[in-house]
């Protein structure tokens, strides 16, 4: 628009104020020559004029100030060519930007109509050169600056809420608003502002978070005495439990006593102490194994039994009747007590259960109560053990002038019947059956045959190839119709075992089973060869001697033709 003609004389003053609008002191008022500066000149002066509202100008360079701003100006009414404008720096607009932001990290711009910056409170300048290479300067539009957040904030008023939107960039959470400038629409300007949610909660927040961790530090502590009351508490409590299971499998073991300040406990440990002492006294009486499986099995103590393969153990001391009789009975009762102490750890010592104590005699059982696949292996390492056991004891006895007591053993393998037998509350775990008696002669055979440790043919079978045994005899006992090969048990065949028989008793074993197959063939002058030559290496033998002997009656008077070889016993 053309600039108005100028015309008249004109006073031209200036007048300073300060941000809050009070005159600066001391500034005065400075006078400048009446032609200098005609304002009618100014396109702001023309459009107010032309348009009859108020307009704002593009933005220039002030002559006054040679700072870039922009003009507002309104016509004044009732007067045709008065005018009214006021400057506004861009600086000022900028500061002005930067009081209206929100938070410490917030933004705010201000846009004219045309979406174009007019304040802007980050650093970027908000000021290009014109389009087409024309002189002078404009304003950059908003989605020129380099800055998402605001472009965000200004793209997503048309939501639900039209003046805001929420977004997020970068992981970080962002309030946008849109809103004009003036309520009476003086200025066609708005403001854009976003706000930084951390800038408001993040305080909160890090409150909420000093106090979540205060509270959880409290928690600790808490459950760190809770903790350490606890155990002090319970640690007694643990003990006893652990004193319990123990009785309770029947680990009679003493437990070292503890102290505790409370009464209820070291009463409780003393009942149980107690407790332990008396099933110990009552465990000696009973097969333990057997009460360990009624507990284990929570089965009832009732009479009955199941049938059962086994290998029973029958012991019984050479002469023990004549050696009473010439020692007194406490003096048998001392001798006894070690005797049977020593035995039982070695027949134990393989899992076998000890069934009973008859005068001299030990009666015991494998595989009963608790189940064992290498039952006829233990019983016969048991039998082992207790024969070596018998012979260091006697040596002992005989060196403290005591009478020794030579054991005999008997070993067989059977279907027997195993169970409580009795009244009701009187039961005793036993075993029944033909079996029974078998080892009980097998073992009086000891003395007929000169041997330690006599075993079934059963036994033999069952057993594995590491024991050696070597046959005795074939004998019906009294009492019993079918003949049985009867074994004496010798030792181990390995030449590291604990019982290993040696080399020279492997070679003579092996004579003396040709000598009797040769006596089982009617061979019986051959037989006396072999046996001749094996008594002449050991005099001592008396399973050698005795079949010897046999064969040498056959052949002064050979035996009937249906002859099969057994020896018939008229005693047990």
């Amino acid at each position: 628009m053309p600039p108005v003609a100028t015309g008249g004389s004109r006073t031209i003053a200036w007048r300073y104020f300060d941000h809050a609008g009070n005159p600066i002191s001391g500034a005065g008022v400075v006078a400048a020559e009446p032609e200098s500066y005609d304002p009618r000149t100014r396109l702001w002066y023309a459009k107010a004029l032309a348009e009859r509202k108020a307009t704002i100008s593009d933005v220039y360079v002030f002559a006054s100030l040679q700072q870039p701003g922009m003009t507002v100006s309104r016509p004044v009414r009732h007067f045709d060519e008065a005018v009214v404008g006021i400057d506004l720096l861009l600086g000022d607009l900028a500061q002005l930007a930067k009081r209206l932001r929100s938070g410490k990290n917030g933004l705010v711009a201000i846009v004219d109509d045309k979406s174009r910056l007019v304040a802007f409170s980050g650093k970027e300048n908000i000021l290009k050169d014109k389009s087409g290479g024309a002189a002078g300067i404009e304003l950059k539009a908003l989605a020129e600056i380099d800055d998402r957040r605001l472009q965000l904030s200004a793209e997503r008023r048309d939501t639900a809420d039209p003046a805001g939107a929420a977004f997020t960039l970068d992981g970080h959470d962002y309030l946008g608003f849109r809103r004009p400038a003036s309520s009476s629409g003086l200025v066609p300007w708005q403001i854009v502002s976003v706000a930084v949610v951390d800038d408001f909660i993040g305080g909160l927040m890090a409150a909420l978070y000093r106090s979540l961790m205060l509270a959880v530090g409290i928690v600790l502590v808490s459950v760190f005495i809770v903790a350490v009351m606890g155990g002090w508490i319970s640690r007694p409590v643990v003990r006893l439990r652990h004193m319990a299971d123990q009785i309770t499998t029947l680990n009679l073991s003493r437990i070292e006593s503890f102290d505790s300040p409370f009464d209820e406990i070291r009463r409780l440990q003393a009942s149980m102490d107690r407790m332990r002492g008396a099933l110990d006294k009552f465990l000696r009486f009973v097969p333990r194994d057997v009460v360990r499986e009624l507990i284990r099995d929570d089965k009832a103590a009732e009479v009955g039994g199941v049938r059962r393969e086994v290998t029973l153990l029958r012991t019984d001391v050479e002469g023990f009747t004549t050696m009473t009789e010439r020692i007194t009975p406490e003096q048998i009762m001392s001798q006894a007590s070690e005797y049977f102490e020593c035995m039982s750890f070695g027949i134990q010592a393989k899992l076998d259960t000890i069934d009973k104590f008859i005068g001299d005699a030990i009666m015991a059982m494998c595989n009963a109560p608790s189940l064992d696949p290498l039952h006829v292996d233990n019983a016969c390492r048991a039998a082992l053990t207790a024969h070596q056991i018998s012979k260091d004891l006697n040596a002992e006895f005989a060196a403290a002038g005591k009478p020794v007591m030579r054991t005999r053993f008997g070993l067989h393998t059977a279907d027997v019947l195993v169970g409580n037998i009795g009244a009701r509350d009187r039961m005793q775990y036993t075993c029944l059956g033909s079996g029974v008696n078998l080892a009980a002669r097998l073992e009086g055979l000891n003395k007929f045959y000169g041997t330690s440790v006599l075993a079934s043919g059963m036994v033999r079978r069952k057993a594995s190839p590491d024991y050696f045994f070597r046959r005795v005899d074939i004998v019906e006992a009294k009492g019993t119709t079918i003949p049985i090969t009867i074994f004496e048990l010798l030792g181990e065949r390995g030449e590291n075992a604990a019982f290993y028989v040696g080399a020279d008793t492997l070679r003579r074993a092996v004579k003396y089973e040709q000598a009797f197959d040769f006596y089982l063939h009617r061979d019986f002058t051959d037989a006396v060869t072999l046996l001749d030559e094996l008594i002449a290496e050991n005099p001592s033998d008396a399973v050698v001697a005795l079949l010897a002997e046999k064969c040498r009656g056959y052949i002064a008077e050979p035996p009937p033709s249906g002859w099969n070889g057994a020896t018939q016993l008229d005693r047990k």
